[in-house]
């Protein structure tokens, strides 16, 4: 009874924050609009992993690349992007990045439409609340823990999968499992493609 009347008796406490803090819970709803974007990567790269566990990384960058439009006309291109990971209960994480592109410059390129080398040079995009956001899957050649399909891997739809955690050996396991070094590998790969987007661009400029 004591304890009953102290904690009508409590005081309710607030603390005031910042409005550039959010304190409300929105991963559902960002899982959920990026959930497509993921799905037309896999699609479009012909890598399947389960979403079953997906989750952030921690690490997130903000790219400039910065390029003469015209000779006294500087322009700077700005790039969101955040190092992902999932899979299933099953499965080894596959590594795979968020990205923004801030401005809206038309990054797509005509050279690439009839045969596109990223999800951004589709003609037609899909159809999405995050107009100028993309998700892409890097190769397993820079370090993404993927495997190329065999007689154990079926899917006409895909040449890519996660590892499965069903009868491997030690060296297999040693191999599924994602490191430092491959994320490192996989940020400077990513930094790379997009200097490569941005002399794109410029090339089909002049």
């Amino acid at each position: 009874m004591t304890r009953i009347i102290e904690i009508i008796n409590e005081e309710i406490s607030a603390i005031k924050k910042d409005k550039d803090v959010e304190i409300f819970n929105y991963n559902t709803i960002i899982n959920d609009v990026w959930r497509d974007k993921v799905f037309e990567a896999q699609k479009f790269q012909r890598i399947n992993f389960d979403l079953e566990n997906n989750d952030s990384s921690g690490q997130k960058k903000t790219f400039y690349v910065k390029e003469n439009l015209r000779k006294d006309q500087p322009i700077k291109y700005e790039f969101n992007a955040e190092l992902m990971k999932a899979g299933g209960d099953w499965e080894y994480p596959v590594m795979y990045f968020r990205l923004e592109f801030t401005h809206d410059y038309f990054y797509g390129n005509k050279r690439f439409r009839d045969n596109p080398e990223f999800i951004w040079d589709l003609d037609k995009k899909p159809k999405s609340k995050l107009n100028d956001d993309f998700v892409i899957i890097p190769p397993a050649e820079v370090g993404n823990k993927i495997i190329k399909k065999n007689d154990d891997y079926t899917g006409k739809d895909y040449d890519w999968f996660a590892y499965q955690d069903n009868d491997m050996t030690k060296e297999d396991k040693k191999l599924a499992e994602i490191t430092d070094a491959d994320e490192k590998n996989c940020w400077v790969w990513l930094k790379d493609l997009l200097e490569k987007l941005v002399e794109d661009r410029h090339e089909m400029l002049d």
